[in-house]
């Protein structure tokens, strides 16, 4: 942070302190003269003329003349006695930084006439500041007027600190104004002018990082975040505060976290998928909560979705976006033309299912969509029990048992051995409503006793699958087929559990 005052830089004093030798010399012997950009310059005795020259170039660059200084201050002091500064613009622009500009002059006295103007333009802003029914563009104006003055100021004496001081409060209140506001490149502009003149303070790279960072500017944002991370790591423990002086703390985990992630998500946003993953596990390394390490987990799944493949998985949330508006012939668009482009079956796997699910229930392309499904199920390892052996692909199992039941229902008035085939393709497979496939085939299976009693025992195994309706429908026709073959025993066990299960359904009725 730029204080209100600073002490001159020691490497100005000592050249002074030469220069001023050095005309004590020039006082005591003529000394050599020679011609410099038009006029004479006296080369002080024992001084190569071509250093002299050099000496007197770099000098000009560094300071103005002693006298121009203390007429500077003498005329700051005036100016600053006319403007009166309250707490509130005290408060109001406790801030940092801007570019180093160019000095263009001698003249100390605008210098400080523009400083005053700046001056006057704060103090506006503070008494406006205090009305309840403020005007946010006359506000913005007078930083802007603020702005202009004190750039002024520094142009004409570009060795005023305190000029530059509150020239960075200025780029400071407007850059979080501009933030505020969403107005990012506005904001660009004054956050990294205030880094040519204040580079210790890490908030203002993590400002103009998030700047970059809304623009889409990945390369900027992530540079911008490693600076924050580097000067906040370079600058612990060097806090000028009596209380904690000689004291080392190491850097505030949870800033370092926010910076580290973030470093990794542009990484990851330019498609640099090994130094982003490398960046994520550092971030892990920081994370204060299981949130954020959960979090970060998710993140690297993301990535590691198609093996590091993050242009793919883009694209895929994209038309999982597009799906979810029901734009679903575009998604169905985006689905077919991302295959192509993904290099694991898994994903491959994934985006074969979700197309034929758009494509089965809201392209009217029942066909196609239940025959790219049916190769995702038949190629997918399976357990002994026929489930899938990665729980991933269960959902894939249930939208193909889905649709193969769905068409047996379709089909059931119109050619049943067809409704038979697909119930039957139904069973086939593990899927979270496979009950409801047997009692179908069931009802299909009535001229055969033994089918219906085998079917139905099946449905009934799992009578969580099935509506207390359907559980009925299941022990009628489980009756009726034991009662045909003899198996009468047998019937009435299953009519006693047929009975109780009217009785408890009459009482949740009640």
């Amino acid at each position: 942070m730029v204080s209100s005052r600073q002490q001159p830089n020691p490497l100005t004093q000592i050249a002074l302190t030469c220069l001023l030798a050095a005309a004590l010399l020039a006082g005591c012997s003529s000394g050599l003269k020679v011609r410099k950009d038009g006029f004479t310059l006296v080369v002080p005795p024992g001084v190569d003329s071509t250093v002299a020259i050099q000496a007197d170039t770099i000098a000009g660059r560094l300071f103005v003349s002693i006298e121009q200084e203390e007429q500077a201050d003498r005329f700051k002091l005036a100016g600053k006695s006319r403007t009166t500064q309250s707490d509130t613009l005290w408060k109001y622009l406790a801030a940092t930084p801007d570019p180093a500009l160019q000095a263009s002059g001698q003249d100390s006295v605008r210098s400080v006439e523009a400083f005053n103007a700046g001056a006057r333009s704060l103090q506006e802003l503070a008494a406006l500041e205090q009305q309840a029914d403020r005007d946010q563009a006359t506000a913005r104006n007078l930083l802007l007027e603020a702005r202009k003055s004190f750039e002024s100021a520094v142009v004409l004496n570009p060795f005023d600190l305190e000029s530059k001081s509150w020239l960075a409060r200025v780029y400071q209140t407007l850059a979080i104004r501009y933030l505020d506001e969403q107005n990012y490149e506005r904001a660009v502009n004054v956050l990294e002018n205030l880094l040519r003149i204040e580079r210790g303070e890490h908030a203002l790279y993590a400002r103009l990082a998030e700047a970059y960072f809304a623009t889409e500017e990945w390369q900027e944002a992530y540079h911008n975040f490693a600076m924050a991370e580097s000067v906040m790591r370079d600058g612990a423990g060097l806090e000028l505060d009596p209380q904690t002086a000689g004291q080392s703390a190491p850097p505030d985990s949870a800033t370092i976290f926010y910076y580290v992630y973030y470093q990794a998500d542009c990484e990851l946003k330019m498609h640099e998928a090994a130094r982003g993953l490398a960046t994520l596990r550092r971030a892990r390394t920081y994370a204060a909560s299981d949130k954020e390490r959960q979090d970060i987990q998710s993140y690297i799944d993301w990535v590691n979705w198609d093996d590091g493949n993050t242009r793919a998985v883009e694209l895929r949330d994209k038309y999982i976006a597009l799906q979810e508006e029901g734009e679903h012939k575009d998604a169905a668009k985006g689905f077919e033309k991302l295959l192509p482009q993904l290099k694991t079956r898994k994903s491959i796997d994934e985006i074969l299912w979700r197309l034929a699910v758009t494509e089965f229930q809201f392209l009217q392309r029942q066909n196609a969509g239940i025959a790219r499904l049916q190769d995702v199920v038949q190629m997918a390892v399976k357990s002994t029990d026929g489930a899938p052996a990665d729980s991933t692909y269960i959902p894939y199992f249930d939208s193909y048992g889905v649709m193969c039941h769905n068409l047996g229902l379709e089909n059931v008035k119109k050619n049943r051995k067809v409704a038979f085939a697909y119930f039957k393709q139904a069973v086939a497979i593990a899927w979270e409503n496979r009950a409801k496939s047997h009692l179908e085939i069931a009802k299909l299976s009535r001229n055969d006793p033994r089918a219906v009693i085998a079917s139905c025992l099946a449905a009934l195994n799992n009578p969580g699958q099935l509506e207390a309706v359907e559980q009925t429908q299941a022990y009628q026709l489980l009756v009726e087929a034991l009662k045909r073959s003899g198996r009468f025993d047998e019937a009435r066990t299953y009519y006693g559990r047929w009975v109780a299960l009217q009785n408890a359904n009459r009482s949740a009725r009640r």
